[in-house]
């Protein structure tokens, strides 16, 4: 078997030494291989590669370490593609969460009007990615993080060829490491199926060794303290659903803000919002990476802190694994339904478990989502497919509409004044609108 190329696209990103050090604790996986940091700033791409070479010595591993600003050296040869880029950069993400908050509307990354606005920037740029890999590594999997997840995966299943796999590191994926924590067991002794929309997904099956886990969790549950900070509050609100609904939510802090609206823009405007939280960890991170790079400090990450939580990294690195050595194992995707979810369209973006091997991916048939989620569901399906609409067309009244659809804008005027200042504010990454003539200054 020849070695493996893993092209990381955003090598300069600070998700990157996660993902570095699960693929240095790979094992003969990927021996003799190499992995292609590309970037298009070089300025961290040099402390990115010593910290992997680092990693690489310590494991001990064979994998080599590259770097370019050059795609198509980074894709020449590559048999997996990485995608680790943020379109539009922290400022960006700045910009969706605060213009939504002009007409008293949540902004967050991937849902509601940041959603959108993420979306109209992040597929003309996968898209190219895409049409580069056809031309360089046609036979390469494309491995996507890039958010928004299901509406990226929604335009590469309609415009590429590429064999592509999107992947979130919450839901039930994350699940795998959350409710082991919260359920007090072993991580291995732990099985969670989860279903529905990325972000927006449903514990349809927990399993604790042969058993049924649902009872042990409404123990768990029903024993819950009083919430004293954010992260009780999402639990808190878990229990809630559980106890009133039956199913516990596998995103709590994405599904908190449709059930507790008031309260998530309180938590909003008291500075808990995905910027901040990289504002007040990237300081820290790229201090600590450097150190790491030029060997002053050990190159231990921080499991408490967004960026370096191994699980982010580790969930693409064991699906990179589980297809270059076909050894069939079970993660979560967002995929085409192909029937997995039976009460939501045929080939609508569904995240569901999957079998993923050498010959691929294969998402499990997890039958209905319950009453209580469909109607949420089938609504954010709307939503997606209009955004995905615009993003590939550049046509304003498609966003206007794609607004409207999502449940958090409930007003036209305020759908048509988001539309022009989520344009006009991000029209430098928004070519297809620039072409049309459709944006609005």
């Amino acid at each position: 078997m020849s070695a493996h190329k893993i092209a990381i696209i955003g090598g300069g990103s600070a998700y990157v030494p996660g993902i570095l050090h699960s693929l240095a604790e790979s094992g003969e996986g990927f021996a003799g291989g190499e992995i292609a940091l590309m970037d298009i700033d070089a300025s961290r791409l040099p402390m990115m590669q010593a910290i992997g070479e680092r990693m690489a010595a310590a494991a001990p591993s064979t994998l080599t370490v590259t770097q370019t600003t050059s795609l198509d050296q980074a894709l020449d040869g590559a048999t997996f593609v990485l995608t680790n880029f943020r379109p539009g950069g922290l400022e960006g993400l700045r910009l969706d969460e605060t213009i939504p908050l002009r007409y008293g509307v949540l902004g967050q990354e991937t849902t509601g009007p940041g959603g959108v606005s993420f979306a109209l920037r992040s597929i003309p740029q996968v898209l190219d990615l895409c049409r580069a890999i056809e031309r360089r590594c046609p036979d390469a999997w494309l491995i996507n993080y890039t958010n928004p997840a299901n509406f990226v995966a929604d335009a590469i299943h309609r415009q590429s060829s590429v064999r592509a796999v999107t992947l979130c590191d919450g839901g039930g994926n994350g699940q795998r490491y959350t409710m082991p924590e919260l359920l007090g067991v072993p991580r291995d002794a732990v099985r969670v199926r989860a279903a529905g929309i990325n972000h927006h997904t449903w514990i349809l099956e927990l399993r604790i060794g042969d058993s049924d886990g649902y009872p042990i969790l409404a123990d768990v549950a029903s024993a819950l303290p009083e919430p004293h900070d954010r992260r009780s509050r999402f639990r808190s609100f878990g229990a809630w659903m559980l106890a009133r609904y039956g199913v516990w939510p596998a995103n709590e802090s994405y599904l908190f803000p449709y059930f507790e609206y008031e309260q998530a823009l309180a938590d909003y405007r008291d500075g808990h919002s995905l910027h901040q939280l990289f504002m007040n960890d990237l300081p820290v991170h790229w201090a600590r990476f450097a150190a790491m790079a030029d060997g002053s400090e050990s190159l231990t990450l921080d499991a408490s802190k967004h960026h370096t939580d191994v699980g982010h990294g580790d969930i693409a690195v064991q699906v990179m694994l589980a297809i270059a050595t076909n050894t069939p194992r079970e993660f979560h995707v967002n995929m085409p339904n192909s029937g997995a979810i039976s009460n939501l369209p045929l080939g609508t973006i569904v995240e569901t478990p999957a079998i993923v091997d050498g010959s691929g991916i294969r998402p499990l048939c997890m039958g209905e989502l319950p009453p209580a989620a469909i109607g949420l569901a089938r609504e954010l399906v709307a939503w997606q497919q209009l955004s995905v609409d615009a993003a590939l067309s550049g046509d304003r009244d498609l966003v206007v509409q794609a607004l409207l659809a999502h449940p958090w804008v409930n007003s036209t005027a305020t759908a048509e004044r988001l539309t022009d200042d989520l344009l006009a504010a991000h029209a430098a990454f928004l070519p297809q609108f620039a072409d049309t003539g459709r944006t609005h200054a």
